[in-house]
């Protein structure tokens, strides 16, 4: 892990969105399960307060997105989220998240994560849910048990859970 000092967790603006696509593409092309630009510009209008970039190096090097959700249920690729996003739901779905690759193994992902549970806290949610193909271990790091295991665009995806309530004053 390196000096996260020089870091800043910021949320989203509209002049970020094209590097968050970029930085999901490098992150889940090679999964099938990249999302389109213009699904990030409507997560922003939104739910603004819960997408953010960490800061490093004068760039975007990671970025995470959410939305509130009234009941449990699979998350999908580029849902439209001015449908899904329900302002009252206290079920936060981290819709994408990722740390581009020159900045990966630096600690980034877990400072991305713990700044969504504090959104998830502060909304007053009671569950965190995301899927992922390949970063069950970031997950597990911070409690997420995996809840369901599916197949979307031909990608292996596990759904995966936190109970916030039971989380605690952790992150």
């Amino acid at each position: 892990m390196s000096d996260n000092s020089k870091i800043l967790v910021r949320n989203v603006r509209d002049q970020d969105i094209s590097a968050v696509a970029e930085i999901d593409q490098e992150a889940f092309s090679e999964y099938g399960t990249a999302e389109k630009p213009e699904t990030f510009q409507l997560r922003l209008t939104a739910f603004p307060d819960g997408f953010i970039v960490l800061i490093a190096e004068n760039e975007i090097a990671a970025f995470g997105c959410s939305e509130k959700w009234l009941t449990e249920r699979e998350p999908a690729l580029d849902e439209n989220p001015m449908v899904t996003h329900q302002p009252d739901g206290r079920i936060l779905c981290i819709t994408s998240m990722a740390v581009k690759v020159k900045y990966r193994g630096r600690g980034y992902g877990l400072l991305v994560l713990d700044r969504l549970i504090e959104i998830a806290h502060r909304e007053g949610c009671r569950k965190i849910m995301i899927e992922t193909t390949h970063a069950q271990g970031l997950y597990l790091k911070r409690g997420f048990t995996t809840v369901q295991s599916r197949t979307e665009r031909e990608a292996s995806l596990d759904v995966m859970a936190l109970d916030i309530e039971s989380y605690g004053s952790k992150a």
